[in-house]
């Protein structure tokens, strides 16, 4: 005779599960230990808001809060005392690669089984490059008392031996100095697609407390399997997000949709950095509204190619690169502006009413914008509209672009190459 047990209750869904995942085996780790402090001063509210912290320290960098080394998973707690750990050590994971798909892929995993919820935000801090990372940065990198580092929040960058390669592993994300490895873009984009598949939707946000990551690529390289994308055009200063003020939003309502913790985000994050005299921008994008914006930028392209017949017009391109506002050792530009710079610049018809349809759709004229929140403070990023596009000054031979989706989709690149003369 078989006794059959009933089926008992589903599990108890929780609105939000936040799974921050910190990348901190690097020169940032003491950054995100102060960051994992913010987040216990709101701590987790059973079924309302959980939050997951993953974090990866490094042997020889910050020697507080124990001088643990190698990876613990933290259910987030609410403390009062900085300077103790309130949260509760789930697992102490040893040594592990933050640069490795499947430890990102575990973590996601643990926490959708363990916690499930209506919404899911997934949380990338660490150093972050948009789409690559030149050498000079190598040594930035590798020299912990650079002023440089002590002022921003870096970026993710590859590894020096994916540099040397030339398979297309160039865009890196939660850089790991004890292995040596970084997570690319095209592994994210695999992450969050397990990830869809494991939830039953598209990851709801995804932010990058990190430098540069709002650019058209990175948004276009994940739209299929997250919902919103949330981050900075510019250089993170080095406190990152101030997450006290978000999770306290997030936990007084935690109802709040994706678009509406996106714009919290971006309000709170630009709130934390007025008056410090400290460049800062941040934007958060919907992912689903991308497609129109992608196709006025490719109606541009196109324009762009067929006026490049002509000397004139590389001269013309090179005056608006020069008067629009650039990020990273110029190999970014604010896409909004430089359309209104080569607007400016040309007599060419067809290109203007291009350039004008690409600043429509940024700002929501023609169509709902894929940035429905912007913000920045300083002087030097005033320009700025929250979608930046890679446009070098120099070529990069370790940089394989074509190999992205954005490139596959538009011809942008062919741009590039006339822009930068093939071969140079």
């Amino acid at each position: 005779m078989t006794c059959r047990v009933a089926a008992g209750p589903p599990p108890p869904q929780t609105e939000w599960l936040i799974l921050a995942y910190m990348a901190g085996d690097n020169n940032l780790e003491g950054e995100l230990l102060g960051d994992l402090a913010e987040m216990e001063r709101v701590g987790s509210h059973p079924g309302q808001v959980e939050i997951l912290a993953q974090v990866d320290r490094s042997p020889g960098q910050d020697a507080s809060k124990g001088n643990w080394h190698g990876a613990r998973r933290y259910y987030v707690l609410k403390g009062t005392d900085p300077r103790k750990r309130a949260s509760r050590l789930i697992a102490d994971l040893g040594e592990t690669n933050t640069g490795g798909p499947r430890v990102l892929e575990d973590f996601i995993a643990f926490g959708a089984r363990n916690l499930p919820a209506r919404r899911t935000a997934l949380i990338l801090s660490s150093h972050g490059s948009g789409m690559y990372t030149p050498p000079e940065m190598g040594s930035a990198r590798r020299d912990p008392s650079s002023p440089h580092r002590r002022r921003r929040r870096p970026f993710f960058h590859p590894t020096r031996e994916r540099l040397r390669e030339t398979a297309p592993s160039t865009r890196g994300i939660a850089y790991d100095d004890t292995s040596g490895d970084c997570l690319d873009m095209l592994e994210l984009n695999r992450v969050l697609a397990r990830a869809h598949r494991l939830l039953g939707r598209k990851v709801d946000l995804v932010g990058m407390d990190a430098c540069l990551m709002t650019m058209i690529e990175v948004a276009y390289q994940i739209k299929d399997h997250a919902r919103v994308l949330v981050g900075s055009e510019e250089l993170d200063p080095g406190a990152g997000w101030p997450y006290a003020a978000i999770l306290g939003d997030l936990a007084a309502k935690p109802t709040l949709g994706s678009g509406e913790l996106g714009a919290t985000i971006v309000r709170r994050y630009i709130e934390s950095y007025e008056g410090t005299g400290l460049d800062a921008t941040q934007s958060a994008i919907d992912l689903d509204q991308l497609d129109d914006l992608v196709e006025a930028v490719e109606a541009l392209v196109l324009a762009l190619l067929a006026g490049l017949r002509s000397a004139g017009m590389l001269a013309v391109l090179r005056l608006a690169w020069h008067r629009t506002l650039r990020f990273f050792d110029d190999a970014y530009v604010d896409l909004h502006h430089f359309a209104t710079e080569l607007a400016r610049a040309t007599d060419r018809r067809r290109i203007r009413h291009a350039c004008e349809d690409v600043r429509r759709r940024i700002e929501g004229r023609a169509a709902r914008s894929p940035l429905f929140a912007e913000e920045h403070t300083g002087p030097r990023v005033d320009p700025a509209r929250g979608l930046s596009i890679h446009f070098p000054a120099f070529r990069n031979p370790a940089f394989h672009y074509r190999e992205i989706d954005f490139a596959r989709r538009t011809r942008w690149a062919d741009v590039i190459d006339a822009y930068l003369g093939r071969g140079r």
